[in-house]
């Protein structure tokens, strides 16, 4: 498993590497950060993203600006995605980003430390961050990512740690009404679809990530907070990514097709080198029999399913 920019800012600070810590704290729009998201720079090297591209690149000069001045006041840095602005990002998408700037000081490697010790032990935690200082605590994190600028007076608070996450591949109508619905339930939806967000018209309020099918994969980190539901346009698109995910291990997989697609599907699989193991652990058909035909209704199964394995009452 990679480590976690907080490690790697635990083992610059051990190895006497002074090194600062970029903290995503709000993204609006389309820009290419999350909110949350964490990288760890040193004088040489960097580790993590906050959104990559002249965006990023930015923030790393700045980083590397406050290790040679040897600042140790945290900085809240704003990126407008529009040309043309003071605080343009350089990068022609919509939206915006507030990224915090911390100069890794004892304070905040103390804080670090115990954050990942949450991380390892499974857990997960709240992080606060003013311009005074840091703060971790452990337990059920905020549902969200929030900050406040007041004058010279900010602050920062989100969780941290390994939400238990919904990998929505293909953002139709049954993706888009299923990301509404996990919005309101212990699970952080992601939709990844090779189509811009805005072809739905009124896309779901998450994380839209454009990825062709068969990268889908590439955006889905293994492990026992992972949740995938498998629902493109098409069943060869379907055979591809369900290809692509044969071996890493996830809490769970759903395919979204009928009995005779199934079969045809799985078939084609098989010849291609896929285990009957791996296919018997898909939930297909995905969600729930409860008569479901509309996509909201569809979503009501899936969710319905989701919530009764992480409860433990299904399997």
């Amino acid at each position: 498993m990679m480590p976690h920019p907080l490690e790697k800012v635990l083992e610059w600070r051990e190895r006497g590497i002074p090194c600062c810590l970029l903290l995503a704290a709000v993204t609006e729009g389309s820009g290419p950060g999350t909110a949350g998201s964490m990288m760890a720079v040193s004088g040489t090297g960097s580790f993590g993203t906050v959104g990559g591209g002249p965006m990023e690149e930015d923030l790393v000069r700045r980083a590397r600006m406050k290790l040679i001045l040897g600042g140790s006041a945290p900085e809240a840095a704003t990126h407008h995605h529009s040309p043309g602005l003071e605080t343009s990002s350089g990068m022609v998408c919509s939206g915006s980003q507030i990224t915090l700037l911390l100069p890794v000081t004892a304070g905040v490697a103390a804080a670090a430390d115990k954050a990942v010790r949450i991380i390892r032990s499974g857990s997960t935690g709240r992080l606060r961050v003013t311009e005074s200082g840091i703060s971790v605590a452990e337990g059920d994190p905020p549902a969200g990512h929030s900050f406040t600028l007041n004058g010279d007076e900010w602050e920062y608070s989100g969780p941290f740690g390994i939400p238990d996450t919904v990998y929505i591949i293909g953002g139709g109508h049954v993706g888009g009404a299923l990301a509404r619905l996990l919005d309101g339930l212990p699970f952080v939806p992601v939709i990844l679809d090779p189509r811009d967000r805005d072809y739905l018209g009124d896309p779901p309020p998450c994380r839209w990530i454009v990825s062709e099918w068969l990268n889908a994969y590439e955006h889905v980190p293994p492990g026992e907070r992972s949740w995938v539901a498998v629902m493109t346009p098409g069943h060869d698109h379907d055979a591809g990514v369900l290809r692509s995910l044969f071996g890493m291990e996830l809490r769970y997989l759903g395919l979204m097709a009928g009995r005779s697609t199934k079969e045809e599907i799985y078939s084609r699989l098989i010849e291609e080198g896929v285990s009957e193991e791996f296919l018997r652990g898909i939930h297909c058909p995905i969600g729930l029999p409860i008569g479901s035909r509309t996509p909201c209704e569809i979503a009501v199964s899936i969710a319905a399913e989701l919530v009764g394995i992480r409860s433990g009452t299904r399997s």
